[in-house]
Formats: structure tokens, sequence, C-alpha cells
């Protein structure tokens, strides 16, 4: 009677987790970080007035697709300077890494801007470029890259001064920055929604399965809830048999939203495992901690970056 009250708590869980993720964008369940890389002395400076043009259509484009768009500044106030300028990717991928909010992804852009000159006339002709791509923060796995830019746009008025410069190829940047988020965003979407796949059900205990309620086979990220950034991670069982990793594996190959895993290290009382899933991280802690339940071992389940421990604990 009791097992039967927990698997119908955990159908109404999921009943209504389904109708939230509905409701929602899928793309809500992405959080992304929009900086620059600006350690090219031939990039435009993060304090530039074009840079400020770029950076708020990139993320207001983004936005309104329905990803969750996080300001830098907001973020890492008090933990960095927020003010330094021509910053390398080391740092910003730090930064990512470092900042209380769980960041998925990261939009990372460099903005080339210069006047041309034509060679029979005094008349300027602004060249901008925009390179953008995107990396996964906790894995630092590339995820997708795009350029706009490389085609005529209007002759700077004659004459033109600072001020014009500035604005004139303030507001071409604007228009290519959108077209940026754009390709960023079809990109993003197909990365973590792939073609294929089945929907997820419920198994013992709660656990969500993939290729139905039965978890008969794994199933790729197109199932109720599978609408995360494809993300890697290190599970690492302690303290473990032989045998019971054995239980152990054969079981989350069969939860929802699984993508592909491999052993990196195995000894006689641990092993190690490089797991991919397109499931968020409390489903993923959450199925280890049922699972250990199911399978009728004691243990422990800590969570941190992209590290998951399951510890066994031993009794007499």
């Amino acid at each position: 009677m009791a097992l039967f009250k927990r698997l119908m708590l955990g159908l109404a869980l999921l009943i209504s987790f389904a109708a939230v993720a509905q409701a929602q964008s899928p793309n809500s369940r992405i959080n992304l970080l929009v900086m620059s890389d600006d350690a090219d002395p031939d990039t435009v400076p993060r304090n530039n007035r074009i840079f400020n043009r770029v950076q708020l259509q990139l993320s207001e484009y983004l936005n309104t697709r329905g990803f969750q768009v996080y300001d830098e500044t907001s973020l890492a106030l008090g933990i960095t300077q927020t003010a330094r300028v021509r910053r390398r990717d080391a740092e910003l991928i730090e930064i990512a890494r470092a900042v209380s909010t769980p960041i998925d992804a990261m939009v990372v852009y460099q903005i080339y801007a210069s006047a041309r000159r034509a060679v029979a006339a005094d008349i300027r002709f602004p060249e901008i470029r925009i390179a953008g791509r995107v990396l996964n923060v906790r894995s630092g796995q590339f995820i997708a890259a795009f350029e706009v830019g490389g085609f005529q746009l209007p002759a700077l008025p004659n004459p033109c001064s600072a001020e014009c410069l500035l604005e004139t190829v303030g507001a071409q940047s604007r228009v290519l920055a959108a077209d940026l988020g754009a390709a960023i965003a079809q990109k993003l979407e197909g990365f973590a929604r792939p073609a294929g796949g089945g929907a997820a059900g419920v198994g013992k205990d709660g656990i969500v399965l993939g290729g139905g309620a039965g978890g008969a086979a794994p199933v790729a990220a197109s199932g109720d809830g599978c609408t995360s950034l494809p993300t890697d991670y290190v599970i690492q069982l302690r303290d473990f048999t032989a045998t019971e990793v054995d239980r152990v594996e054969s079981e989350f190959v069969r939860w929802g939203c699984y993508r592909a895993h491999r052993a990196t290290q195995t000894t006689s009382t641990s092993a190690d495992f490089f797991y991919s899933t397109s499931a968020d991280s409390a489903r993923l802690t959450r199925n280890f901690r049922l699972m250990l339940e199911l399978v009728g071992l004691n243990g422990q389940v800590t969570f941190s970056g992209n590290r998951l421990v399951v510890s066994k604990v031993a009794t007499r």
C-alpha cells in the first residue's frame, strides 16, 4: 500500500510538471550568460557605445526567444571587477562558473568595426563584423558558432565626427546583433532538442524512465522534461561492489533524457562514469536517490558543479 501511494504521488508530480512545462517555452529551461571577448586589441572594447548596443540587442533577442538571459554585471558584482576590459576567454569562463546562479551556456561574441576609404573619392564605408560562439559552462563543450557581417553598408556622412561614427556604426551593429541572436537561438534549439526520441515515463518509486513507463530502452532528449541543455556529468560511485556497480549502471541507462555514458575508471570498490543527459541536475540527483532505495542500497548522493558522487553507506 505504501509503495502504491508513492507511485501515485510520483505520477501526480510528473503530470503537474508536464503541465507547467507545456505552458512555458522549452527554451526557458536554458540559462544563458551573454559576454564579450575583447582581448584582441582590434575588437571593440566592452566600455564602448557600440558594444553596449550589441550587448543589449543580442540579449533582448535571446530573451524574446524564451531563453533565461542573465546580466553579467549583476551576477558577478562582489566577486570580480566588473569594469575590466580586454578580458581573455579563461577569465570569462571562470566568471561564468563562479556566479551563484547556475549558468548552462555562455554566449561569447567579438565586435570588429572599422571604416574603409574609397579609392577614387573621399568616401568612407563602415565595416562591421560580429562573431559569436556558445560554450557549455559546466563541461566546456563547444555548442555552436556563427558570424554576421561582410556585406556592403551605406557610406558614412561627410564630414563625420567621432560622435557621428559611433552613432552610425552603432545603428548598423545593432541590426547585425539581431541577426547573430537569431542564428544562435536556432543553433541552441537544434542542439538541445534533436530530432527523434520518445516520451518519458515513470517507473518504480517515481523514477523518470525513457521509452515509456517500462523504460525498456534509452531515448534521445525530446521527451517530457528533456529540454535542458545536454550536459556531461561525472558520476562517481564509491564503496560499491562490482555487482552493485553493474546494477546501478543498468538502471541509469534506462532513465529519461539519457544520451550516452562511458566508464572512465573502475576499481574493485568504485567506478567513475562520464554521463551525458538532457535532464536537469535536480532530476538526475533525485533519480539516483530513488534508485538506491529501489535496488535496496543505503547511500548518500552529493552534487556540485557537474560532479555527482554516490557513496554507499555500509551497515553490519
